[in-house]
């Protein structure tokens, strides 16, 4: 199969979200074919100003399936493809009658009711096919025909490694306890200061450990390569965010099978429910203190990657069901 991707290219971070990268590569590891069109432009016009070359992408090369990331590439690609077909009536240009498959992520469903009400719409009656993280996502937009289809893990990347031998790679203090906030504290849907307020009351209960040191260490903006490591050097991993989606990290802390504390957000009661070392809470700060302790307290490996592999959510097996999708929508 014949894919083209068309997402973001304007993170200062990344040239691609490393999610989106991952997700065509497992295609590819399923023997489909994969090119990706980067997005480059703020705001309408900049965004509009990728209709061209999409055009022009699109009639070299012979694809199957287009597949949009984020909403605002979905709107893009369908525009694009009107304002072809409207040249082909005038016999101006080949017409492109090539299905539409558009993922959403977590921000596209926070925003406003106006914003909800055009998605909505265009995933009943515009788009070939939508694809959601979460059965939340999915309530949320109110259409029962969106396939829920996580982002998938990639299982070699993300496994468990030497806790010390990382924490000398990032030159943590080895005998301290590590909680790693999951995520940029910068984001402010990502609620970093109940984390603070969390840690800073965990800390007034330090009596009650034998702990010489516990250290709040943040994510933020680093290389996905050097997840693993950061995952593997920290005992618990924290997420505190007030939404998301299918949250990643959660995900990657399961396959290194660490200790997570995280709050109601998302898919995460399908991927914790259960789990030994693993807690959910709600935003009350006295709670997620008390769960780092807990967590802290467990002091062993998780069985999360069992977890992963038992919910089908390895990057090959989610690879799997997006080409059904595809198969879907062509035929």
């Amino acid at each position: 199969m014949n894919i083209l991707f068309v997402c973001s290219g304007n993170s200062k971070v990344f040239t691609i979200s490393p999610f989106i990268k991952s997700q065509g590569d497992s295609l590819e590891s399923l023997g489909n074919d994969v090119d990706i069109y980067l997005v480059v432009g703020n705001g309408i016009v900049g965004y509009i100003k990728n209709i061209p070359k999409i055009i022009s992408m699109i009639k070299i090369s012979k694809y199957d399936i287009i597949h949009a990331h984020y909403s605002l590439c979905g709107f893009l690609v369908w525009l694009t493809i009107i304002i072809n077909n409207l040249k082909y009536i005038f016999k101006e240009s080949n017409k492109i009658n090539i299905p539409l498959v558009v993922s959403l992520m977590g921000s596209d469903i926070i925003t406003s009711k106006i914003m909800l009400i055009i998605i909505s719409f265009f995933s009943k009656y515009i788009w070939s096919a939508t694809i959601v993280k979460s059965h939340r996502m999915k309530n949320i937009l109110g259409d029962n025909s969106v396939y829920v289809i996580p982002n998938g893990i990639n299982l070699n990347q993300f496994n468990t490694k030497d806790k010390i031998y990382c924490k000398n790679i990032l030159s943590y203090n080895v005998t301290s306890k590590i909680i790693l906030f999951g995520s940029d504290p910068g984001r402010p849907v990502k609620n970093f200061e109940l984390a603070k307020s969390s840690y800073n009351m965990l800390l007034e209960k330090k009596h009650k450990t034998l702990f010489p040191k516990i250290e709040l260490i943040t994510l933020g903006y680093i290389s996905h390569n050097q997840i693993p490591i950061y995952l593997n050097a920290c005992d618990v991993v924290l997420l505190t965010s007030m939404w998301e989606g299918s949250p990643n990290i959660i995900k990657e802390a399961m396959a290194c099978n660490i200790p997570i504390v995280c709050t109601d957000v998302g898919d995460v009661k399908w991927l914790l429910d259960g789990l030994e070392g693993c807690y959910i809470v709600s935003q009350d700060p006295i709670e997620i203190a008390n769960k780092l302790l807990m967590a802290l307290n467990f002091n062993k490996k998780t069985k999360g990657r069992e977890r992963i592999i038992q919910l089908g959510l390895d990057s090959k097996s989610i690879a799997r069901e997006i080409v059904k999708v595809y198969e879907k929508v062509i035929n």
